[in-house]
């Protein structure tokens, strides 16, 4: 992978900004040598050195000799972010409740899952939440691991105020102006933050997925419902409110078909998960389940119907090329399998609406993540306070 030198003017201003600075190269990269370091930076080696050993004695890196040999013929120290340090992902769904453990590093340390027959309330969701991650933290003790837990992502399908930290609302789960960061934060032992699912894994997919390297993004993700996140000029659009970004209750049909928030003829309502699974006759299983059963048994039930949401989703996507220009567009959750079921068709009908200067370089990819994205994304709320001040963690004995 290129590593391009970054753009930091505020660099030696002072050490808590080069530590900060340096952290996030870190964890962007996940492994790194000292000398790549000096490269992004502009650093020298040994304020290079000082700063890795203090994040070292911190714990939020570790260090190993490489084998790669630097520009004057010395080896590099090798630096690799750390798999101790800890954030907890939380999402609920409307058939179920899925908390993970993600390190410093990127990998998933550990997950508990509970499946509901139907969708479940507010507050009992909240005394699921607590009781899952308890749980969750009990099954690494178990194990002998070694971690810090430096605080919880909360993933909301819907639209969320992050500052207050209330669920304004997220209408396939019945959830109102729920205030869940403070329900939270007063049954658990560290700090809580919230987002919008898909704009968690938009953020996860443009920095470890299938969009890294692209300014301008958009990105569609399918559940039990659909929602959008879009990048332009590298920076996310979040609205006055900060709720932009509803890409999946875009009107796009006359249809009398409503979504989940009561639009009618919205992507949302068009394409849904609901209606595949019971073509295909399941029932809450994985999206890899799914897409198994849409690409490998089809029948023409399934094959009418996914024809039809592959129709109205390449509708959608020409909407948005046709507004927002993007260089890529992501596709993930369970549209990655739609896409996957006839890739031609999808393109054609794109074609058929977009402004074809608009498709001039245009790339659509699957998410590369998976069902890990969101979980990295609400990792990434703990890790970017983290990255911003590292020495309030230690403080905190966290």
């Amino acid at each position: 992978m290129s590593k391009n030198r970054v753009d930091t003017p505020e660099l030696r201003t002072s050490s808590s900004a080069n530590l900060s600075v340096v952290l996030g190269l870190i964890h962007e990269y996940r492994t790194i040598t000292r000398s790549e370091l000096c490269q992004l930076t502009g650093l020298t080696r040994s304020t290079v050195a000082k700063l890795v050993s203090t994040l070292s004695d911190m714990g939020f890196v570790t260090e190993s000799r490489s084998g790669q040999i630097d520009r004057v013929g010395r080896p590099s120290h090798g630096v690799e972010a750390a798999d101790d340090v800890l954030a907890i992902s939380v999402h609920p769904e409307v058939d179920y409740l899925e908390v993970k453990a993600v390190a410093f590093n990127g990998q998933i340390v550990h997950s508990r899952k509970k499946l509901y027959p139907q969708p479940i309330g507010p507050d009992q969701a909240v005394d699921d939440m607590v009781e899952a991650i308890e749980g969750l933290l009990q099954d690494l003790k178990k194990h002998s691991l070694k971690f810090r837990v430096l605080g919880a992502g909360v993933i909301v399908p819907g639209q969320t105020d992050a500052a207050t930290g209330v669920v304004r609302q997220a209408p396939h789960l019945q959830w109102y102006e729920f205030p869940i960061k403070q329900k939270l934060s007063a049954r658990l032992p560290m700090r809580v933050l919230i987002g919008n699912d898909a704009s968690l894994g938009c953020k996860a997919e443009i920095t470890y997925g299938a969009a890294k390297g692209s300014s301008e993004v958009v990105y569609l993700h399918g559940s039990s419902g659909i929602g959008g996140g879009v990048y332009m000029g590298g920076k996310e659009l979040k609205g006055f409110g900060g709720y932009a970004s509803e890409l999946g209750h875009v009107r796009i049909s006359s249809v009398a078909s409503d979504d989940y928030s009561g639009i009618p003829g919205t992507l949302e309502a068009l394409v849904r998960r609901e209606d595949l699974e019971k073509v295909l006759g399941l029932s809450q299983v994985s999206d890899d389940v799914l897409e198994t059963e849409l690409l490998e048994n089809r029948t023409s039930a399934s094959t009418n119907l996914a024809k039809k949401q592959l129709e109205a989703l390449a509708v959608a996507v020409a909407n948005f090329v046709n507004i927002f220009n993007p260089e890529t567009v992501v596709l993930a959750g369970f549209l990655s399998s739609l896409y996957r079921f006839d890739q031609k068709y999808f393109h054609m009908v794109l074609k058929k609406h977009a402004l074809p200067a608009l498709l001039e370089g245009l790339q659509v990819f699957v998410g590369e993540l998976g069902s890990n994205a969101l979980a990295i994304g609400a990792s990434e709320m703990v890790f970017e306070d983290l990255i911003a001040e590292p020495t309030k963690y230690l403080k905190l004995g966290a």
